[in-house]
């Protein structure tokens, strides 16, 4: 059962302890993902016995932490004491993160590494996931986010359905102040806790449903996690969606307009669905007309019912006859609904007076490193190739960008090669695939910052054999396309 009871928070020379402890330990997270292959917590009650094998063998002080901290199981107090600054040994048992149970010291809370921050939060267990006290540990969706974060300098920022307030931390060092704000009382502990473990003093940490604690203010940033598993069922959780489909996350947006400065922008990780019959893009669309932003969504992934419902419902369920049993239950809700699959992926919205753009880019791999830099200019680019001032386009400057890969394929024919197809790939920034032909890499081959892309199509034109106000006309569009994929870049000259 999860206690009320949350970790307090640490003084300021106990947090910097804890810190330079966990450093000269090499309590990383690419030491995590070195030792155990993983870069989020497992559940305790469901630990693989190969994961903490060899643990309590030549122990040192990472072997310590990880057991205690992102295993979330018990530690010989003999070989803690011996291994740890008493300092810290005391301080974990004075703020609570963890008691003395016999000859060990248990672990009450995780703390685990992201980046340069700690960042504590319940133990991960599967028996506390649909418990609405619960405060999850870290998990993918949660470090996806990260990735696509903005990290720009900002006024002010909100960690929305903030849990342990990951995002709310991680954005202190470039943001005037940070609200994390959570429905659930134990998130707001939490996150005081984690401000104060990573030395920051600009968070402020609240309780309330969706913006309820904010009312009044604006943000120029705001990043949300919110609760968006689809399920026949509307409970409060921090999985499920507790409005009927997609609700939730329509109601998120909805909300989130009035509380945008000019300007700014939320970022989010969610699911929506498709339904029979009805274009989704055109379905989003309509949520946010005349919002007045620019609406820019990353599709990731898509899956069909029977596939969505059997791996949301695994992560908690592990008899085989229950699993079926609630994967028929879903199934046959989506059907009734009308649900034809569940898209995942991002989705941003940006305030801006003027008129605002809709634009689609689907992801074709995994993120895995933080591209906060890539959406920032993603968003600029988009103002420059969706505006319908064609001048403005042509008297910029583009370059191809930084990490462009080509991979072309071809086949023997009659004693000679035929090119089948040419792939652009992206390697650096948005990951982006795209099949060209040849007049879009003789184009590209034109752009290199130096000129203005009125110069670029007529070299275009030239090279093959266009009049120069076809090529313009044909090489605007291509322009457009390849921009917006982030293939050109503006190079701001």
């Amino acid at each position: 059962m999860i206690s009320d009871k949350t970790p307090t928070p640490l003084g300021a020379e106990e947090a910097k302890l804890f810190r330079d402890v966990c450093q000269a330990a090499g309590y990383t997270s690419p030491r995590l993902e070195e030792r155990f292959g993983l870069l989020v917590p497992p559940p305790g009650d469901r630990l693989p016995a190969e994961l903490s094998a060899g643990l309590d063998q030549n122990a040192t002080p990472f072997d310590v932490l990880a057991k205690a901290f992102f295993l979330g199981t018990a530690v010989d107090a003999e070989t803690a004491n011996a291994l740890l600054p008493t300092g810290l040994i005391d301080a974990c048992r004075q703020c609570g993160l963890w008691i003395e149970d016999g000859t060990d010291y248990r672990p009450t809370a995780l703390v685990v590494p992201v980046g340069t921050a700690l960042l504590a939060s319940d133990l991960q267990r599967i028996e506390y996931q649909d418990d609405e006290r619960f405060v999850p540990a870290l998990c993918d969706a949660a470090l996806h986010l990260h990735a696509v974060a903005i990290r720009q300098r900002v006024g002010k920022t909100l960690d929305l359905c903030s849990g342990f307030a990951l995002h709310g931390v991680l954005s202190c060092p470039h943001s005037e102040t940070v609200v994390a704000s959570d429905l659930n009382p134990r998130a707001e502990a939490f996150a005081r806790f984690n401000a104060a473990l990573n030395g920051f003093t600009n968070l402020r940490a609240v309780t309330g449903k969706l913006f309820d604690a904010v009312k009044g203010e604006r943000f120029d940033l705001i990043l949300a996690n919110p609760p968006f598993v689809i399920s026949p069922d509307a409970v409060t959780t921090f999985r499920f969606n507790p409005i009927e489909l997609d609700g939730f996350v329509r109601q998120m947006l909805s909300q989130a307009v009035d509380h945008l400065e000019e300007g700014g922008i939320l970022q989010t990780i969610c699911e929506w669905v498709e339904m029979e019959g009805q274009d989704w893009k055109d379905r989003l669309r309509g949520w946010l007309a005349d919002s007045g932003c620019d609406v820019w969504i990353l599709p990731a992934n898509r899956q069909f019912p029977a596939s969505y419902a059997r791996n949301a419902l695994a992560q908690t369920i592990s008899d085989e006859a229950e699993l079926a049993a609630e994967q028929n239950k879903w199934e046959n809700y989506f059907r009734e609904q009308g649900v034809e699959a569940i898209q995942g992926g991002f989705l941003f919205i940006r305030r801006r007076a003027g008129e605002n753009w809709f634009d689609v880019t689907q992801l074709t791999k995994p993120i895995r490193q933080p591209i906060g830099d890539a959406i920032a200019r993603g968003f600029s680019d988009r103002d420059l190739a969706l505006n319908d001032d064609g001048d403005a386009l042509l008297a910029s400057r583009l370059a191809v960008a930084n990490g462009l890969r080509q991979v072309e394929t071809s086949h023997w024919k009659e004693f000679r090669w035929q090119r089948d197809s040419i792939v652009l790939h992206l390697d650096d920034g948005l990951p982006v695939s795209i099949g060209v032909d040849e007049y879009v890499r003789t184009l590209l081959e034109t752009f290199d910052g130096s000129r203005p892309v009125s110069e670029c199509l007529d070299l275009f034109s030239q090279n093959v054999g266009l009049a120069i106000e076809t090529g313009r006309k044909q090489g605007t569009a291509m322009v457009r396309s390849l921009l917006k994929n982030g293939i050109l870049v503006a190079t701001g000259r």
